[in-house]
C-alpha cells in the first residue's frame, strides 16, 4: 500500500493514544505509510485544527487521507465523516474541523461512518479515534469505496469563517486568528503576494473580492492603534521590535525579532486589525 495516512490530533505525546491509533492501523494494513503532521493542537480547538489542516494539505501527495481527531464532542450526537475530494480524502469528526477545505475546496462527497464492517467490533463512547476513524482511513487507504462506509452525510457543520473584508480606502479588515509555537500571531488578511510597487490581496475565503494596493505607505493597524510596516522578515526592524511581514502561506503575520509577540503585544486571538495607511 502506497497511500499516505497523515494524521492530526490533539493528544500530545505523553499518553499512548497516538500510537494505538497507529497500532489499529497496522493491524489492519502492516504496511501502511504514516506521517504525523501534528499532535500538539491545544485540547478541543477545533479552530486551530481547521486551520493546521487547511494549511498542510496542498503539500501531500495526491490521494493522501487525513486522519483528524480533535474531538471535543466524542461521544454526542455529532457525525463520524469522511469526506473525499478528487484528490484527498479527510476522516473525522462533523464538528467544523474541515470547515476551511469546505470554504476553499468546494464540496465533496461526503459520508457517515456506520458501517460496522470498517470499526472496530467493540465502540467506546471516548476513543473514537482507535475504534472508529483509524479504521475507516486505512480501509479506505487499501481501496475500499467511500459508499462502503455509510450513508451520505448532508449538512456538514462548519465553524463561522473568520473576518476578511475589502472596505473603502481600499482597506483590508481581518483578525488574529491564532499564535503559533513561536509566539507569532496569524492574521486572516491574505493571500497577499508582491507585484511591482503594490500588493496584491488574491483572498483565500470566499467572501472577500481581491484587490490591488499600493505598497508605499502600507502599514497594519493593531486594536491598540499601534501602526506596523509591512518587512519581508524579522530581522528588518531590531531585537525586540514587532513587524508584520507576509508568511509562508501568504497571509499577514506579526512577530516581534528574537521575542514571543504573543507575549509581548497587547493583542489576542480575534481581535480586528486592519492593512491599511497611516494618516
Amino acid at each position: 500500500m502506497t497511500t499516505t495516512i497523515a494524521l492530526l490530533t490533539d493528544f500530545g505525546e505523553q499518553d499512548v493514544y497516538v500510537g494505538i491509533m497507529k497500532g489499529v492501523i497496522n493491524g489492519i494494513a502492516p504496511h501502511a505509510n504514516m506521517i504525523d503532521l501534528t499532535h500538539s493542537v491545544p485540547p478541543g480547538d477545533i479552530h486551530k485544527a481547521a486551520f493546521e489542516l487547511y494549511q498542510a494539505v496542498s503539500y501531500f501527495p495526491l490521494g493522501t487521507i487525513f486522519l483528524v481527531v480533535v474531538d471535543p464532542g466524542v461521544g454526542t450526537a455529532r457525525r463520524p465523516v469522511a469526506l473525499s475530494w478528487p484528490e484527498r480524502i479527510c476522516v473525522g469528526p462533523d464538528n467544523g474541523i474541515f470547515t476551511y477545505l469546505l470554504a476553499t475546496r468546494g464540496e465533496p462527497t461526503s459520508v457517515e461512518l456506520r458501517s460496522s464492517a470498517y470499526r472496530l467490533k467493540e465502540v467506546s463512547n471516548t476513543f473514537h479515534g482507535r475504534d472508529i476513524f483509524a479504521p475507516a482511513a486505512v480501509h479506505l487507504a487499501c481501496g475500499v469505496e467511500l459508499e462502503e462506509l455509510g450513508p451520505p452525510a448532508k449538512d456538514l457543520f462548519r465553524i463561522p469563517l473568520p473576518r476578511l473584508e475589502l472596505i473603502e480606502g481600499p482597506l483590508v479588515l481581518g483578525q488574529i486568528l491564532h499564535s503559533d509555537r513561536f509566539g507569532n500571531l496569524i492574521t486572516s488578511i491574505g493571500v497577499l503576494r508582491l507585484e511591482g510597487d503594490d500588493v496584491l490581496l488574491e483572498p483565500w475565503l470566499p467572501h472577500c473580492p481581491p484587490a490591488r494596493l499600493p505598497a508605499a505607505g502600507l502599514r497594519l493597524r493593531l486594536p491598540n492603534s499601534v501602526y506596523l510596516s509591512i518587512s519581508s522578515t524579522y530581522a528588518d526592524v531590531s531585537p525586540g521590535e514587532a513587524v508584520a511581514y507576509i508568511g509562508s502561506l501568504g497571509l499577514l503575520e506579526i512577530a516581534v525579532n528574537q521575542a514571543r509577540a504573543v507575549d509581548v503585544l497587547p493583542v489576542t486571538a480575534g481581535q480586528e486589525v486592519v492593512l491599511s495607511y497611516k494618516g
